[in-house]
């Protein structure tokens, strides 16, 4: 069982039984992080110098700062939902590449 679905087994066990203490309270917060990473975030983008001339950008998880090579739905580190939607990331890649120059 991983360590979401642990948490709302105990959390719901512990309300049920009428009990409040601080494995419920921490079970609860594990269920809170949870719930927000599955809200999509848009990804960071950077500027990496790759020699004294270039540079390439790269997308990186708004949550954990883990470096992204694929476009999945989730952060294969912290589990991030992500958003990729194009438009933004288009725009920060241009203004990325503008300051290059």
């Amino acid at each position: 069982m991983n360590k979401e679905l642990e948490a709302l087994w105990r959390a719901m066990l512990c309300l049920i039984d009428g009990n409040r203490d601080i494995e419920t309270e921490n079970a609860l917060e594990t269920i809170e992080e949870a719930l927000k990473r599955n809200e999509p975030m848009k990804l960071k983008t950077k500027r990496v110098k790759v020699s004294i001339d270039d540079y390439r950008i790269d997308d990186y998880c708004p949550t954990c700062d883990e470096g992204l090579y694929a476009t999945s739905n989730y952060c294969p580190h912290c589990g991030q939902k992500l958003d990729w939607s194009d438009d933004e990331i288009e725009l920060k890649r241009k203004d990325l590449q503008k300051e290059n120059k």
